[in-house]
């Protein structure tokens, strides 16, 4: 078992670009996919826990939303995650912040000390009391200063509106010159003046009376950012009626101004005809040397998850897409997923947190994936749970499978 451990000397090493996606060849250099093994849980898992202490003297109570890449060289790995840092698991100082960490084997993973972009300190900040959902993708045409692209959901406060518990998500943008520390998109190139915030709910669903954007996940191909993210809107005069809800897919030249290509994404829903049945929170690879794109998102039916002993934003698992240009997606939701959640497997016995994150190397793939664990639970944290008292002694976890890889 891999305890992270914060590193104070490693914050001037840039990272490396993201190798998910590389140039586009012509359609007659595209190689047969051939075959491809299924996706097994490595062992060592858990590799990080939660409850790490920093040099501020204070610890990271959660880890959440990987986003990970092979670097450049091809020896080593890049990663990102959200994460709550307050003094004690109890503190009222919580602060979200965006981590980076790295890994020469899978296995064990260092994090930088310094966060690579933490939450707006100003109340009235539209990201101020979540900053979550990292994304990075590598542009080496960019800026020098903007060669790194990071997108993130961020929001201030819950969706307005009764009935519904989850936050009033927007994506944001910020730019690093070397992937390790990121700054806001600056509020004269917002659309909406506000720092950071490039995509909105109701640039995505315009005339609905309430929607939100969240979970972004990146591709850079062809000189063009590709984005794709959970989307949610809804109609009424208090947003009674959901009106869509699933994976949406953008496009832009510069990571700043989007273009909405479809919302929801017909092709990734559970019945095409009701587009308020898609999925959420989907990890995307381009390879081009076979010329396809691959997504894995959660779609959970009711009840997938009540075994679950934790409940805090489960999954089942995860599905995978296909699809040949980006744009039409081929999901088998009759099928099994290509990773499902198992109590017996270390680091996930309470559950599975939702989405998962994949990065290729060459036919291979390194999934990485959060679980609720009861092992090693660090003094005083808790998850929330189905018994009556709502809690349990717990703390969450990153854990790692690979397909088609040693």
């Amino acid at each position: 078992m891999t305890i992270l451990v914060a590193c104070g000397a490693c914050g001037d090493t840039p990272v490396a670009p993201d190798s998910q996606v590389t140039d586009h060849p012509e359609a007659s250099a595209c190689q047969p996919i051939g075959a491809t093994g299924e996706v097994i849980r490595r062992s060592g898992n858990p590799r990080l826990i939660a409850g790490q202490p920093f040099t501020d003297g204070k610890l990271d109570l959660s880890i959440a939303d990987p986003d990970v890449q092979r670097d450049a060289a091809g020896t080593g790995w890049n990663l990102y995650y959200a994460a709550a840092h307050a003094t004690t698991f109890s503190a009222t100082d919580k602060v979200p912040v965006i981590r980076n960490a790295t890994s020469v084997d899978r296995q064990t993973w260092t994090v930088r000390d310094v966060p690579a972009l933490v939450a707006a300190p100003e109340p009235t900040a539209w990201d101020h009391t979540s900053t979550e959902t990292p994304t990075v993708a590598y542009n080496p045409s960019a800026a020098p200063d903007r060669r790194y692209l990071m997108l993130y959901a961020g929001a201030n406060g819950m969706f307005p509106f009764p009935g519904y518990t989850f936050p009033g998500h927007a994506i944001g943008a910020a730019f690093s010159a070397d992937g390790v520390t990121f700054t806001r998109v600056p509020p004269a190139q917002s659309k909406d003046g506000d720092a950071g915030k490039v995509l909105t709910g109701a640039d995505v669903y315009p005339g609905t009376t309430g929607a939100i954007v969240a979970d972004p996940e990146l591709a850079f191909v062809d000189g063009i950012y590709h984005l794709w993210f959970s989307s949610f809107a809804c109609r009424g005069a208090s947003c009674e009626t959901v009106h869509a809800y699933g994976v949406s897919h953008a496009t832009s030249p510069d990571g700043i101004t989007w273009t909405v290509l479809e919302a929801p994404v017909r092709s990734l829903l559970r019945a095409s005809a009701t587009i308020t049945s898609g999925g959420a929170q989907p990890s995307v690879i381009y390879d081009a040397r076979r010329c396809r794109w691959e997504m894995w998102l959660t779609s959970d039916a009711a009840g997938d998850t009540d075994a679950q002993p934790v409940v805090f934003n489960n999954m089942a698992g995860v599905w995978q897409a296909e699809s040949m240009d980006g744009v039409t997606w081929f999901v088998n939701y009759s099928g099994s997923r290509d990773l499902a959640w198992k109590p017996a497997e270390p680091g996930e016995p309470l559950g599975l947190l939702t989405g998962a994150d994949v990065a290729a190397d060459d036919t291979g793939r390194l999934m990485l994936y959060v679980g609720f664990d009861d092992t090693d639970v660090p003094a005083d944290f808790v998850l929330p749970d189905r018994t009556a008292q709502g809690f349990r002694p717990g703390v969450m976890t990153l854990n790692v499978a690979t397909r088609d890889l040693p």
